[in-house]
This record gives structure tokens, sequence and C-alpha cells, in this order.
């Protein structure tokens, strides 16, 4: 479990810094004068606010797995308790559902 809780802490790390990064281009950028200019900035914006969206919710899950780790619970399907397949976490570190109950 150790390499599990290593993965979970290094995706943390990326996710954390992505979020950051996103949040440091949304509030450097300059407002152009021109109405097509801004057109194309708000569109470059929303595209970034749902990648940070999309980081968050990740963080999030990755949050919760870590916390299942320290209380002895990471690897088990929170629907039907059973353990989860090796493959599936190597594949998704933070898999809340066994492959069966994610269908």
């Amino acid at each position: 479990m150790s390499d599990s809780k290593e993965k979970l802490i290094v995706l943390q790390n990326e996710l954390s810094n992505r979020i950051a990064k996103i949040d440091a281009d949304l509030h450097s950028r300059k407002t152009s004068p021109k109405f097509s200019d801004q057109a194309v900035d708000r569109r470059n914006d929303d595209v970034l606010l749902n990648l940070k969206d999309e980081a968050q919710e990740e963080l999030v899950l990755v949050d919760k797995a870590l916390l299942k780790l320290e209380r002895g619970l990471y690897g088990k399907c929170e629907k039907c308790h059973e353990v989860i397949r090796e493959e599936r976490l190597d594949a998704v570190p933070f898999a809340a559902f066994c492959s069966e109950c994610a269908s």
C-alpha cells in the first residue's frame, strides 16, 4: 500500500500545482481593448476554469483516498465492500468502487 500512498501524494501535488498555475494565469491576464480579443480571452478563461474544476474534483477524490488509506479502508469498494483489484487501483489510484460496481 505504500506504493499507492506515494502515487496518491504525487497525484495530489500535481493537481495542486495545476490548480495554482491556472489561478495564476487567470489572475495575471490583462483585458484587451478589442472586443474580438475579449471574446477569445473569455473562451480561454472558460477552458481554464473547466480544467480547474476537473482538477479540483480529482483532488477531492485523491484526498479522500489518502484518508481511506490512513483509516485502513483503501482498496475496498464503497458499494459492495469487496477488494478493488490491484490493476484498477494502478490505473485509478483513487478508485472508490470496484469495476463491477463502477459500471
